[in-house]
């Protein structure tokens, strides 16, 4: 699962491949990936049809609605319910006539198709016998947080879950059976139910078919997410209070759109905010578009015994913003702005790395200017 490539790497390998991509309007990665996903398949299956590439649904941010929008969806009889947001591996479960596929979000730069990792899961593909033609939306979690995968141990359930994904068929099944970590599909929606479309019904229809698919299925691997429609403030501050990631807020009359980013599904994640200060910088890269400004800004926090820490990095700036931090040394390098040295400010995250102690998915507040 490595680094998606960039336009122009994409446009030299189809054009060293002899591949001719036709594009119109802006241009984008999407026809060239498709185009070299065509070619690796073709030139290995010249017969078979390439399987379903699929990508999910994408959820919006409740750090993008203001205080009445949050208040209105938030409020019983709004057309919204809640459920869980657990902190795994997206992915969607296939069922197809020749057993079941399990794809990611990423693309292999092998393959270019999207990411597979049933040889890894295959207590996954017991009891679909009577749903050939059905697709799942859902996210794999490994039930415990600790796992000796050979080299080292993780030290949550995500690392757990993408430990057993990373590694080969053969260790991925040895960790699981022995450690008691057969990773769980947690079901949250449905594309298909045996052939049949189901992403143009509505959420309370696909849920009633979801809730068909998993018990036809008996699959003690496969659960399905539990929905909230009746206080979903309340369920959300008390799954917070029991550690969970956060909770998706999704409307009821909303489609499933496939690959999408949607206004309709929303993640609300717990968060932490600190007071910190810039403490160092890095310099942008080429693959992000930002060479020549900077790329991403340290902050760091002082504790209640005069010790200071770095607490986490931010680079999620706008074009406007990287050049008002970016500044030139005396050797036309570039360096911080000084103005932005040791600014103050308020920055909030997901939690604390167990490891380093640094917030997760760090974003900046505001300011506070002096």
């Amino acid at each position: 699962m490595g680094r998606v490539k960039t336009l122009e790497e994409l446009q030299e390998t189809c054009r060293g491949l002899g591949i001719e991509v036709a594009t119109s309007g802006r241009a984008s990665k999407e026809p060239y990936i498709a185009a070299l996903r065509e070619y690796h398949w073709r030139k290995d299956h010249p017969d078979e049809p390439l399987p379903p590439q699929i990508q999910p649904m994408l959820l919006g941010s409740w750090e993008d609605l203001d205080e009445a929008e949050a208040g209105e969806i938030e409020a019983d009889g709004s057309g919204w319910l809640v459920q869980q947001k657990i902190d795994g591996v997206r992915a969607l479960l296939h069922v197809e006539r020749d057993g079941v596929r399990v794809t990611s979000r990423t693309v292999s730069e092998v393959s270019f198709r999207l990411s597979e990792f049933q040889d890894n899961l295959t207590h996954l593909a017991r009891g679909f016998e009577a749903l050939v033609g059905t697709i799942l939306d859902g996210e794999l979690v490994s039930p415990v947080a600790v796992i000796d995968t050979g080299a080292t141990y993780t030290e949550n359930a995500l690392q757990a879950t993408m430990a057993v994904l990373a590694t080969s068929p053969a260790n991925a099944q040895k960790i699981q059976a022995d450690q008691n970590a057969r990773l769980i599909f947690h079901a949250f929606d449905i594309l298909k139910l045996q052939d049949v479309d189901t992403a143009q019904q509505e959420l309370p229809a696909r849920l009633d078919l979801l809730h068909k698919a998993v018990h036809d299925a008996q699959n003690p691997y496969v659960l399905e997410m539990p929905s909230y429609v009746i206080g979903k403030a309340r369920i959300h501050q008390s799954l917070i209070g029991e550690g969970a990631e956060g909770t998706v807020w999704k409307q009821l009359s909303g489609k499933y759109r496939p690959g999408e980013r949607v206004r309709h599904w929303i993640k609300r994640k717990r968060g932490i905010s600190m007071t910190a200060f810039v403490s160092n910088f890095k310099p942008g890269t080429p693959d992000r578009g930002n060479r020549d400004l900077v790329g991403a800004v340290e902050f760091s926090c002082h504790h209640a015994d005069g010790s200071v820490s770095p607490i986490g990095w931010i680079s999620s700036w706008s074009d406007e913003e990287r050049r008002a931090m970016t500044a030139r040394n005396a050797a036309g390098r570039i360096c911080l702005n000084p103005d932005y040295l040791r600014r103050k400010a308020i920055i909030v995250g997901q939690d604390l790395s167990a490891r380093s102690r640094r917030l997760r998915h760090a974003r900046l507040v505001c300011w506070l200017d002096s």
